[in-house]
């Protein structure tokens, strides 16, 4: 499984990430479940979930964070995948 980030520069500090992940299993799909500046990391960490749904999916699939502001001394955005609580991979994007 891999994942890559696409940090869209909207205006200001306001921006969004577009978030591929591949090898996704078959009827499952991705969301963004959680987003939030870390301090300590000074990295938004945001949160992706691989859920079943009863259609059929393609194991490549993007989802997008949504709006959120670049905090003061934040140096990137790290986008980490989960399934059933168990975390399956992550990627580190720098501003």
């Amino acid at each position: 499984m891999n994942v890559s980030q696409v940090l869209n520069h909207l205006n200001d500090m306001n921006y969004d990430d577009d978030i591929t992940v591949t090898d996704v299993p078959p009827r499952h799909f991705i969301a963004v479940t959680a987003s939030a500046y870390n301090p300590d990391t000074k990295l938004r960490d945001i949160r992706v979930e691989i859920m079943p749904v009863e259609s059929e999916t393609t194991s490549t699939q993007t989802v997008n964070s949504g709006l959120f502001v670049r905090q003061d001394g934040s140096t990137g955005v790290k986008a980490t995948v989960y399934q059933d609580d168990k975390e399956l991979a992550s990627n580190t994007q720098d501003y």
